[in-house]
């Protein structure tokens, strides 16, 4: 904000000293032990805009002021910017006029006092301010001005002196605050440097990868992760001692430094191991640069070597790229370090990307490690079914919170065989080992009966004995039989909610249909693959009905919906085959909401925006758990966008227009009238003519105005 720069102001400076004498002292101990506690609640506050909040709420106490500004500023420059503010409003004709206090008392160095009621001079000024009095302290680095404190007061009497004085004291405490922040900034810069290459270090490079994972998921943009390691660094220290491995070390930073752009990461993580962060970048993209890179480090001779420095440098490449590879930060650098040590074992030199090199990795993971949104994932990258078997368990698990987990099959002879468990001690085995079905246990008591078993407390039960026996512990427990065309093959056992909470038959309710898949696969036999091109929809199908059973305000939310923009489609004119493309995704429209915390989900008061950050999440998360199944790539992308509206203030991305799919803008219209006229934990539901109202409202701007036309026409029928 640039202002005139006024060289000729009438009489405005507090001509009266600004200290205490004994007397005012004495009169004002109560004011001064408020502002020596204020002392230590600034320096208490974490940043700068914490620090200037209080600090007004103490003038405000001392003073009686109605408005407050900090305005930065330099010794040289007429530009001033407003960094901290209360009560304060100001229109853009008055830009040029709303900074002239702290430019005065810039000018004056020291502290000035701005009425209009003793002076007509001083009223536009003021008036810029709503106020009929101001009062300004510059604020100084050394002898540099840095900036002023204003405060105003509505009413025509200006501040007292003891008011102004109390108010110079508060004002120097700011002024050391600013200093501290200061260098607060230059103690955190350093702290995040390699002192050795002057590269980011492994403190930095947490913070940005975490960071960066957050940005990609807001965007869907994906990022690559280079991880590097020197080729024979280790003998080239031992030869010539770690001062000439000092300046390679240093050598290979600044070719690192110049191969990567501005907006990349490069940090030196420790020894020779370097690591890059490439922002928006395929796996490909950041294999190119990677090749170029070493390309680079070729033509470099490593200083100190002996018969002329013909040894150049040299280096190890591996690549993971989020999320295709990982959605999980530590798994993704552990990712690029497996690809990194396959570029080793190949003799160095190379690059090597983590999804081309995945099935030569012996290291599997295990179920408990994938998180819901990686089931899918997960899935597509293994080919037998118990792994799969342990893909639906788990999506079990985590849906009850439960921390053990088994699934057993009754074979033609009586036998049950365990096909999978989780969550079991080594102890414990002998629970879940395969064998003969013992009478008086919960499998033979669900196989027998047919139905599910909900157990409380089963300390009680008969069968507990059994369970204490082979080492089991359980404080309850959910089975549920595993029933293909109305033969018992097997059954699910779910045990320990992570929450203490028992098991319900709500919960029996949610989750029966997982085991009704889980059935169909057992007992058709169908290789994975093809267990995914058959069962993948019905599942997330499962997993969407679960998910509203659970959340008992989402009830029929999916399938009311589904109905509204099938109509509306077709009301368009849209074709059949693009109608059942866009049922579908309006009842799966919410199927991420697994993912999210229930805790959020059922709150009562409204949600902060740090917590609706994380709720947003849930149409990228839907679309991930589509990733890969044939033939759902527009019903991703109608799920992604389903919350985008046609202004572009919608989410993830913000697209507006034809930007967003046909499907998501019908979508978008039915999702909202049924939100808001259902109930939810923190509100109620409007009437069906006030929601009529606010689309009319929003046509055009948050709805495509012929979607919108469509949608309120189709009501009208119903």
């Amino acid at each position: 904000m640039k202002t005139r720069n006024h060289k000729h102001y009438p009489r405005c400076t507090v001509d009266f000293p600004l200290e205490f004498t004994p007397e005012e002292t004495a009169s004002l101990v109560d004011q001064i032990n408020t502002l020596l506690k204020s002392t230590y609640l600034l320096g208490l506050s974490k940043d700068i805009e914490g620090t200037f909040q209080s600090l007004f709420d103490i003038a405000e106490e001392i003073s009686g002021a109605d408005c407050f500004a900090y305005i930065a500023g330099t010794q040289d420059s007429d530009e001033f910017e407003i960094v901290s503010s209360r009560h304060v409003a100001i229109a853009s004709s008055d830009e040029s006029i709303f900074p002239l206090p702290a430019l005065i008392a810039r000018q004056f160095d020291k502290a000035v006092l701005l009425d209009s009621e003793s002076n007509p001079l001083f009223q536009s000024i003021c008036n810029s301010w709503s106020c009929k009095s101001l009062l300004a302290f510059p604020l100084r680095n050394d002898r540099n001005f840095i900036g002023a404190l204003v405060f105003g007061k509505e009413r025509t009497h200006p501040f007292s002196v003891p008011q102004v004085k109390m108010l110079w004291f508060l004002s120097m405490h700011a002024e050391n605050r600013l200093l501290q922040g200061e260098a607060v900034k230059t103690l955190s810069f350093y702290s995040f440097i390699d002192p050795l290459t002057h590269l980011h270090n492994r403190r930095y490079f947490d913070d940005q990868l975490e960071k960066e994972i957050f940005r990609s998921r807001r965007n869907g943009k994906p990022f690559s992760l280079l991880m590097l390691d020197m080729d024979g660094f280790k003998a080239y220290n031992d030869r010539f001692l770690h001062i000439a491995g000092d300046v390679v070390l240093q050598e290979y930073a600044a070719i690192l430094r110049e191969a990567v752009r501005e907006v990349d990461t490069v940090a030196r993580l420790g020894g020779d191991e370097f690591v890059v962060i490439l922002e928006e970048s395929q796996a490909e993209g950041a294999r190119d640069l990677a090749t170029r890179l070493l390309d680079r480090l070729g033509k470099h001779l490593l200083p100190g070597i002996e018969n002329a420095r013909t040894e150049r440098l040299s280096a190890s490449i591996g690549i993971s790229t989020f999320p295709s590879d990982s959605f999980d930060k530590q798994d993704l650098v552990q990712k690029a370090d497996r690809a990194l040590y396959m570029a080793k074992t190949q003799g160095g030199g190379r690059v090597c990307l983590y999804h081309e090199i995945a099935e030569l990795l012996t290291v599997k993971p295990t179920a408990s490690d994938l998180p819901i949104h990686k089931i899918y994932e997960a899935a597509r990258s293994v080919v037998d079914m118990d792994k799969f078997l342990e893909i639906l368990l788990f999506t079990a698990m985590q849906g009850l919170s439960a921390g053990r987990g088994s699934i057993v099959v009754r074979d033609p002879e009586g036998n049950h065989i365990l096909r999978t468990a989780i969550g079991f001690t080594n102890g414990e085995k002998g629970f879940t080992r395969s064998g003969p079905i013992s009478q008086g246990t919960v499998t033979s008591w669900v196989l027998e009966h047919g139905k599910p078993l909900v157990v409380s407390n089963p300390g009680d039960m008969p069968i507990q004995k059994q369970m204490k026996k082979n080492g089991y512990q359980s404080d309850s427990f959910l089975s549920l039989p595993l029933i293909h065309e109305g033969q018992r093959i097997g059954a699910i056992h779910l045990t320990n909610r992570k929450d203490k909470k028992p098991f319900t038959q709500e919960d029996v309710t949610a989750f029966a249909p997982i085991a009704g898949e889980i059935a169909s696969v057992l007992q058709q036999g169908l290789t994975f693959r093809e267990t995914v091109k058959l069962f993948s929809a019905s599942i997330l199908h499962s997993l969407s009905n679960a998910m509203e059973l659970r959340f008992s305000f989402l009830s029929g939310h999916s399938s009311r919906v589904a109905d509204l923009a099938f109509r509306v489609g077709r009301r368009l004119g849209i074709g059949d085959k693009e109608l059942n493309v866009i049922r579908t995704a309006a009842g799966l429209h919410d199927i991420g909401l697994i993912g999210i915390p229930g805790s959020l989900l059922f709150k009562k008061h409204r949600l902060s925006e740090k917590e609706m950050d994380v709720v947003r999440k849930h149409a990228f998360l839907g679309s991930k758990l589509l990733e890969g199944i044939p033939g759902m790539e527009e019903t991703r992308r109608i799920i992604l966008e389903h919350h985008e509206f046609f202004n572009g203030s919608g989410y993830p991305f913000g697209l507006q227009g034809e930007e967003i799919s046909k499907g998501a803008r019908i979508l978008s219209v039915a999702e909202y009238y049924d939100s808001i006229t259902s109930e939810r934990p923190h509100r109620g539901g409007l009437r069906s003519e006030e929601a009529v109202q606010i689309l009319r409202t929003n046509m055009g701007t948050l709805f495509e105005s012929d979607v919108c036309s469509a949608f309120l026409e189709e009501i009208q029928t119903l």
